[in-house]
């Protein structure tokens, strides 16, 4: 990311947005999947610039795109919707109501609106918090490579996702509470 530039990279981010949005929107079906596979595509880009031809960064990220919000519908359609649950010895189907699969859904939509609530937020608070949270944790990237791609030592990395994590469950932890009661 270094030898490109934030400032490269931030005029990518803005040239493509939106078409990348559109791709996702198109093959996903889903305005709020759409919206997690752009932010996962440009966090791809973002860790992987080394590795992308920027002359054919437009074909990169659309392909992505497609390809993510492909998987996105291939893994909605393997959910299952019965539960086996474990009565005295034997294991019997469980048939939710379709109450039962509504408020789960309203439960899971209100679980994502909150992250990304939290996650814009903790970006307007302090965006070097922002990105070791999401390299770390949302890219499962281990600590010592993180601290790499954002040139600090280790100790700086772990103090900074301390830091995040005290204030994400300072600021946050009543309102997820509250989601677990409904």
């Amino acid at each position: 990311m270094k030898a490109i530039g934030r400032a490269a990279f931030d005029a990518i981010y803005e040239e493509n947005i939106e078409s990348v949005y559109k791709t996702a929107l198109f093959y996903s079906g889903n305005h709020h999947a759409a919206e997690e596979v752009t932010q996962t595509v440009f966090m791809k880009l973002y860790v992987n610039i080394e590795n992308v031809n920027l002359d054919a960064v437009n074909s990169w990220l659309l392909t992505a795109a497609k390809h993510m919000a492909l998987n996105y519908q291939r893994e909605i359609k393997r959910e299952v919707l019965m539960e086996e649950v474990e009565v005295s010895d034997e294991l019997v189907p469980y048939v939710p109501s379709s109450e039962d699969i509504v408020l789960q859904k309203l439960k899971k939509e209100e679980r994502r609106e909150l992250a990304g609530n939290i996650f814009s937020e903790l970006y307007r608070v302090n965006p070097r918090w922002y990105e070791a949270v999401t390299i770390t944790y949302f890219l499962e990237k281990p600590g010592k490579e993180v601290a790499e791609i954002m040139g600090v030592n280790l100790d700086t990395l772990y103090s900074m996702l301390y830091r995040a994590k005290r204030w994400i469950k300072k600021n946050y932890e009543e309102q997820y509470g509250r989601l677990d009661v409904k």
